[in-house]
């Protein structure tokens, strides 16, 4: 009696921790009703952000999902230095976005959060994810393709979605280049080419750590040629560079076929020499890879820094679009390292944006396939506040099991399902 007193307790297992039904809600969510929108008198939010409260309060409920402590503390740093941050805004005299803050509040709740599922449990949510993808790998191409035969672009959306529900600031349907007849292919449903393109991407990356098939692997690779967006590579290249410097890298050779066939369509169409173009883009501030990827940081900074209160607790949040929009520069857009540290300044930079990148990165060491994911988050997209970008980064990196199998010199690879048997904790 006396050992059994010194035992901790522990937690009772969910009769079925294969079944996740509330995993598999919160993924569908991210790619189906990602342009949807609730009107909100001048402003939108996206429907996404109440649904998957919902579903998180649900999960919960029936535990699927469980508070982790460890992680809850990360988020409580996040939030306290937010909220003591625009707190001494309001007292300074300012007038940050509170809508801001109260995003920031709603969206990073699944830091704290540990799905309760199985090895069979999480196999189930990736097929889910890898077959979806497939069928919108299929819509990519099926868009760019009809185009060809000559049948202009439409946003199908719209026959069926009132557009005042739909969000609006995103290029969902533009050229591949100025004048050019042909559009990028957004997949219907997703806010932007780059959107698509980042999901197929991770989906080729899931894909081939648990070592799909060839066919598999080459439909999910074709669907990113035609959204013409680096986002999918961006995901895609360090899991492969991941991938290569493990045991299993002969999974690479899923990729070949697909790799003859971009080749192929480089020689025989436009989009060769469109991505060859974009690829080259940063350097020329008249493109919008520049004003994602290099212009956000010299118009962001600096002025940052301009003040010692301003460099110590920022400008409040939702300053940086503000900012950008005064001087003219509302093309340029905030990615996560300037935004936090104009709006909640080197306290942000440390409560915030140190603490995300730290626990983020703990998170990816025992999911390498998901590393893509961090670069873009950090560094490639506009991240911070985007409802679909903060959900599939999170979902992924923190939310789901890691899976992992050892392999050769203490490796952490991850087993393919087909492989893996589901297992039971004692």
């Amino acid at each position: 009696m006396t050992q059994l007193a010194t035992q901790p307790a522990l937690r009772p297992l969910r009769a079925d921790r294969s079944s996740a039904p509330c995993s598999m809600a919160l993924l569908l969510v991210s790619i189906f009703l990602q342009r949807l929108a609730i009107p909100l008198g001048a402003d939108q939010i996206p429907l996404g952000v109440p649904l998957a409260l919902g579903i998180i309060v649900v999960g919960l409920a029936t535990g699927e999902f469980r508070i982790d402590s460890s992680k809850v503390r990360v988020l409580l740093v996040i939030w306290f230095t937010a909220t003591a941050c625009t707190l001494f805004q309001v007292a300074s005299g300012n007038l940050p976005s509170l809508l801001s803050l109260c995003l920031l509040l709603a969206l990073y709740p699944l830091i704290g959060l540990a799905a309760d599922l199985s090895a069979g449990g999480v196999a189930k949510v990736e097929d889910l994810f890898i077959r979806v993808m497939t069928v919108f790998s299929l819509v990519s191409l099926g868009q760019m393709a009809i185009q060809f035969v000559g049948v202009a672009y439409e946003d199908y959306l719209l026959r069926i979605v009132p557009e005042a529900f739909l969000l609006v600031g995103y290029n969902t349907g533009d050229p591949i280049a100025y004048g050019d007849p042909l559009y990028r292919s957004n997949g219907i449903v997703f806010l932007e080419p780059s959107f698509v393109s980042l999901f197929l991407g991770f989906a080729v990356a899931l894909a081939l750590f648990r070592h799909r098939s060839w066919f598999r692997v080459t439909i999910l690779l074709a669907g990113m040629i035609p959204p013409l967006a680096g986002s999918g590579f961006v995901v895609l290249g360090p899991a492969l560079i991941a991938l290569a410097l493990g045991r299993h890298r002969g999974r690479l050779l899923s990729a070949l076929p697909a790799l003859l066939i971009a080749i192929v369509v480089a020689l025989v169409t436009p989009l060769g020499e469109r991505y060859l173009d974009r690829s080259l883009e940063a350097s020329n501030t008249n493109t919008s890879s520049s004003a994602r990827l290099v212009q956000p940081y010299g118009a962001l900074i600096p002025p940052a820094l301009d003040d010692p209160l301003g460099a110590a607790f920022g400008h409040g949040a939702g300053s940086a679009d503000d900012y950008l929009l005064t001087v003219g520069k509302d093309q340029v857009t905030g990615p996560v390292i300037p935004k936090v540290l104009y709006e909640y300044g080197l306290v942000g930079a440390l409560g915030i944006l140190a603490a995300l990148i730290a626990f983020l990165g703990g998170q990816v060491r025992t999911r390498p396939w998901t590393v893509g994911l961090l670069v873009a988050y950090v560094y490639v997209n506009a991240s911070f506040l985007q409802n679909t970008l903060v959900l599939v980064t999170l979902f992924w990196i923190s939310l789901m099991p890691a899976r992992p199998a050892p392999d050769d010199a203490g490796e952490l690879l991850a087993a393919p399902v087909d492989e893996e048997q589901d297992t039971t904790r004692t």
